[in-house]
């Protein structure tokens, strides 16, 4: 058997911090990702890595046997960092790490008090969109630069581990804008979360609401996008054919279909727009199943409107008595919309022969 190397340094894990984050932390303090530590660590290749990011729904005992001795730990201590000791269900994390938020403030204690950044294992969690000690909004996007990604642990001069943005190299913190209270968010999200925490029939009908929400409408868009509700800045995010849209989805598109749900199954709806009864018929079509296709009535025809083109030679004339009026005469000098909509209204009364 190969001996194990031993690292010079290797932080503990903290109580509630997440297993993939801890591997982050320890490779940060060597300049190199896990898979290299690890690979160093084993004294070779321990072949392809997948995901890193698995091993969080479930550990993987031979990795994490290997990294419990090199770094001096009890194989059960990195296990308990795993999400599959927390008893629920893997659909109840959000699968892309990129989508699971931080807390900024959280990050910003840990700094005060000396100690390393680090992921909080509940920040995983589907209904995890604020956080329930500073009632603020967990964040992926950079609040210097405001773009978005995954944020990098780096090690800093004086020892510490910080998470950093990948583009403008600032550290994560709360301290350049105040944040918004987050205190009804959080009621709701923990009315969702306690549901999914139960499992079984309850995390089944949470799970199918946020389906029949972002399950497209015959003109393409979701439902979410059609309920005139307050969506998000930026590009709607899309979820895949089959995959469940609150593990795919970033923390404040789930903010919006937690708090849809709740309104949807529990009649709780904190300052949002409340659901028509013909929504809450619709989700109950949809939990009955797709209708065979023998009782669903034809769709409606309709009749394609008529245009009447003219003559190329008749549009050459319009074109030329246009050019030839007062009005073309007295367009705006500066391109821009101003000239733009005054030549749309030369064009329409010439085509309408006024």
């Amino acid at each position: 058997m190969r001996p194990v190397r031993l690292p010079a340094l290797a932080p503990r894990p903290f109580e509630d911090e997440l297993l993939s984050c801890w591997h982050w932390r320890v490779s940060s303090h060597y300049s190199c990702s896990p898979r290299q530590v690890e690979n160093w660590i084993s004294g070779g290749s321990v072949g392809p890595n997948p995901h890193l990011f698995r091993h969080d729904v479930s550990a993987d005992q031979p990795a994490t046997r290997l990294w419990a001795l090199a770094c001096r730990l009890r194989q059960v201590d990195l296990e308990r960092l795993s999400l599959q000791n927390t008893g629920r269900s893997g659909a109840s994390f959000v699968s892309d790490p990129a989508h699971r938020g931080v807390c900024p403030t959280c990050l910003d204690e840990d700094a005060e008090e000396g100690r390393d950044h680090y992921c909080r294992r509940s920040w995983a969690c589907v209904e995890a969109v604020a956080c329930p000690r500073h009632k603020i909004g967990l964040e992926i996007n950079c609040s210097g630069c405001f773009r978005s990604g995954l944020f990098q642990f780096r090690s800093t001069p004086v020892g510490v581990v910080r998470l950093f943005c990948r583009d403008c190299d600032a550290i994560v913190s709360a301290r350049r804008f105040p944040r918004r209270d987050q205190t009804d968010l959080l009621q709701v999200a923990s009315l969702v979360g306690e549901a999914i925490g139960k499992g079984g029939s309850e995390f089944e009908r949470i799970d199918a609401a946020s389906r029949f929400l972002w399950s497209p409408r015959p003109e393409g868009m979701p439902y979410i996008a059609a309920l005139g509700l307050s969506l998000p800045y930026g590009q709607r995010p899309s979820v895949a054919k089959g995959a469940a849209p609150l593990a795919s989805l970033p923390p404040a598109w789930r903010a919006v279909t937690i708090t849809t749900i709740a309104n949807l199954l529990f009649q709780v709806a904190p300052k949002t727009v409340p659901l028509s009864s013909s929504v809450r018929e619709a989700f109950r079509q949809f939990e009955q199943g797709p209708t065979e296709e023998c009782h669903q009535a034809p769709p409606p025809t309709r009749t394609a409107s008529v245009v009447n083109l003219r003559a190329e030679t008749e549009y050459r004339q319009l074109a030329r008595g246009i050019i030839q009026s007062e009005g073309w005469k007295s367009l705006p000098s500066k391109a821009g919309r101003a000239r733009n909509r005054a030549i749309g209204k030369l064009m329409l009364r010439a085509l309408n022969d006024e």
